[in-house]
């Protein structure tokens, strides 16, 4: 199987090296390639699992303290409107470095 590692790479915005790239692709490809095994498994008549935990098990959800605006915004590079703006997209080329 063929994995365009310098593509995800990319898209992780994980700089490698070309020798990093000829160790990890290998890697990569054997990874995606034992997973494939997985699709031979006969799951026909196997139910989906819904989730695994018991309610019991849950644990409940308690805010604490928080960060000011003030205190946020003093460790921001950049703001706009009293916010942290943020530049680069998650898909697609950074706006700015």
């Amino acid at each position: 199987m063929k994995i365009d590692v310098k593509h995800i790479a990319k898209l992780s915005r994980i700089s490698l090296t070309d020798e990093e790239l000829k160790k990890f692709t290998p890697q990569m490809e054997g990874i995606l390639e034992s997973a494939s095994v997985l699709q031979e498994v006969n799951t026909d008549g196997v139910k989906p699992m819904k989730g695994h935990i018991k309610l019991e098990e849950v644990r409940e959800d308690i805010s604490g303290e928080c960060l000011t605006q003030e205190e946020v915004l003093k460790n921001a590079k950049y703001k706009e409107a009293g916010c942290v703006k943020v530049y680069g997209k998650v898909f697609g080329e950074n706006q700015e470095s």
